[in-house]
């Protein structure tokens, strides 16, 4: 008998757990006749995510707001695909980092972002208070007059880890990566990944008054350890000049399935003469580095000797030769189209809208006579891609009202699916109110 009360009253703690405490794996409230109806419901949700193509954010204020969670990819015609661009979006709404502002009001009304996060050398994204969710829109584009009886999380998040793992002993620095998974990694420059398979591997290098050479390696990875590898042969000349007067880029891509992406930037200098960022317009915009708060700025003026968008299968050069003024002296400056602001067109900040399923942007600055102790040169890199690529991106509409995930769920639906540069496996949970 006794042995039957324990057995009843650890059932009932185990139902009353995974009821009301443990949200993410629980039972529901509903009766077995509600539940297909529900996972139905679910499924087409998420559906809806991967097969609707919609603009996803825009403009409120002083910065942007995310109104739709319509991720597919213009256009695929045999299968479902979700766009890169519009990932980057939803992650950027996250991003962590040191806070910049961007001073040159010119700019910053362009852009319609007054503030930014320094997430990278060089690289900028907008800030979490710049980006924000209008979850009551995105429930009404699902759930239309129903959507307050609704919320949902949503779970995007790489079916591979790929890393660019180096480990160089430069006379002027050492290069490492601090990843988990580049840890132990041998002298030279590697890429590992949780799956083998063929990875492409693109490295771009420019030096000042030299141009840019652009390698490509098709490496197999195999297992070493916890992961697969492969070494990536570079030229030992790659390595001189970083931070000074050279700059070197890495791009690497899982060219069997599932996809997956990384890049890696060698730097050994703290101070950028520009800025790149990726905004919710779809644009590239550089901004010399006197316009933004987190420059050690006031260069009086550089080129661009080098704008290229790497599309997966090549490069495209957008412009050459492009000037930005940060406004120092009489005169006011302006933003304008990057290949206009060329000799003295007086460019604050210049754009350029990347073609269709481009990856990364890549840009080559040199500085003028003028530049004092700043860098020769510099190379900077844009991702059009989640960034980093191995992150997950989250998204919980019941955030609107609660910072507690709801205790009963109604249903779950999942699936693979492929974007430009990664396989990602989709995750949507369904809360309805009782």
């Amino acid at each position: 008998m006794e042995i039957i009360i324990v057995a009843g009253i650890l059932l009932g703690f185990t139902v009353f757990f995974l009821t009301y405490v443990s949200p993410a794996q629980g039972p529901t409230m509903y009766t077995p006749s509600e539940q297909p109806a529900l996972t139905n419901l679910a499924q087409q949700v998420l559906d809806r995510v991967v097969f609707v193509n919609a603009p996803i954010s825009t403009r409120a204020g002083q910065g942007w707001s995310i109104i739709d969670l319509a991720l597919a990819s213009p256009g695929p015609l045999y299968q479902p695909q979700i766009d890169d661009s519009k990932l980057s979006q939803l992650l950027a709404a996250s991003a962590q980092g040191s806070l910049c502002t961007i001073d040159q009001k010119t700019a910053a009304s362009a852009l319609g972002i007054s503030r930014a996060v320094a997430i990278g050398y060089g690289l900028l994204a907008p800030s979490y208070s710049d980006v924000t969710y209008n979850y009551t829109r995105i429930l009404m584009n699902f759930f239309g007059r129903s959507w307050d009886s609704y919320d949902f999380t949503l779970i995007i998040k790489p079916l591979v880890n790929l890393t660019i793992c180096p480990n160089l002993q430069l006379a002027s620095a050492t290069i490492t990566r601090s990843d988990p998974i580049c840890s132990g990694v041998q002298q030279g420059v590697w890429v590992r990944s949780t799956a083998g398979g063929r990875v492409v591997v693109t490295a771009i290098y420019c030096r000042t008054d030299a141009g840019c050479d652009v390698l490509s390696y098709q490496l197999s990875l195999s297992k070493s350890g916890a992961y697969w590898q492969a070494q990536v042969p570079l030229p030992q000349s790659y390595f001189q000049g970083l931070g000074d007067s050279a700059g070197l880029a890495l791009i690497a891509q899982r060219v069997d399935y599932p996809r997956a992406s990384d890049f890696y930037l060698f730097n050994v200098s703290s101070r950028s003469l520009i800025y790149g960022m990726y905004s919710p317009d779809g644009r590239i915009w550089l901004l010399h580095d006197a316009t933004v708060s987190c420059g050690s700025g006031n260069v009086p003026a550089l080129g661009i000797r080098r704008l290229d968008v790497f599309t997966g299968a090549g490069f495209i050069t957008l412009a050459n030769d492009v000037v930005l003024n940060p406004g120092v002296g009489s005169g006011s400056v302006k933003v304008d189209a990057c290949q206009s602001c060329i000799n003295n067109a007086r460019c604050a900040a210049c754009w350029v809208t990347p073609p269709a399923n481009a990856l990364f942007a890549v840009a080559w600055a040199e500085r003028n006579s003028q530049g004092g102790s700043a860098p020769q040169g510099v190379m900077i890199i844009i991702p059009l891609v989640p960034t980093p690529p191995q992150a997950t991106i989250r998204v919980d509409t019941w955030l609107r009202w609660t910072p507690n995930a709801p205790a009963l769920q109604s249903a779950v639906a999942t699936r693979i699916v492929d974007s430009q540069s990664a396989t990602y496996q989709l995750q949507l949970v369904l809360y309805k109110k009782p």
